[in-house]
């Protein structure tokens, strides 16, 4: 039987962020911790710069997406929120998350369980609408529902 390795949080986000937007990565770690010690503000725009260097207001930010979404494949959130999606989707589902079993990003060593092939489709829909819903160049948010289905299903 084979054994599916181990992937943290953070491990699997910082490569789904490298392949989407690699401009972005080498300010991986910093983002990451700014989006753990805030989650509201990573998401407020206007420009409400989350690491106070104006990288936010350059350019949206797909980490905090990229944690958001794999918060929710963690915390099992995921399905319930897309099934029920409407042009709010993070809205909702930030809300769903912040009411439920978790009001933080998880810890970056966190395992990623493992995922049915529904679920990945899912988690990549997710993130696409999400990153749509922030004002993501269509293109982008492609890379990133592809790199995160790539990550999250094993084919990457």
């Amino acid at each position: 039987m084979a054994v599916e390795p181990t992937r943290c949080l953070d491990d699997t986000a910082r490569a789904i962020v490298a392949e989407a937007t690699p401009r972005e990565a080498e300010f991986f770690p910093r983002i990451a911790r700014a989006v753990r010690k805030n989650p509201d503000r990573a998401f407020r725009g206007g420009g409400d710069d989350l690491l106070g260097f104006g990288l936010g207001d350059a350019v949206p930010l797909l980490t905090p997406i990229v944690l958001t979404v794999l918060t929710g494949v963690t915390t099992d959130t995921l399905t319930d929120v897309v099934k029920r999606h409407s042009g709010s989707l993070f809205s909702r589902w930030w809300a769903r998350i912040r009411k439920g079993r978790t009001t933080a990003i998880p810890a970056s060593d966190t395992e990623l369980p493992p995922l049915a092939p529904e679920q990945v489709e899912e988690a990549a829909k997710a993130a696409e609408q999400i990153a749509l819903s922030l004002k993501v160049d269509a293109e982008t948010a492609l890379r990133l529902r592809q790199a995160l289905y790539g990550h999250l299903s094993g084919q990457r």
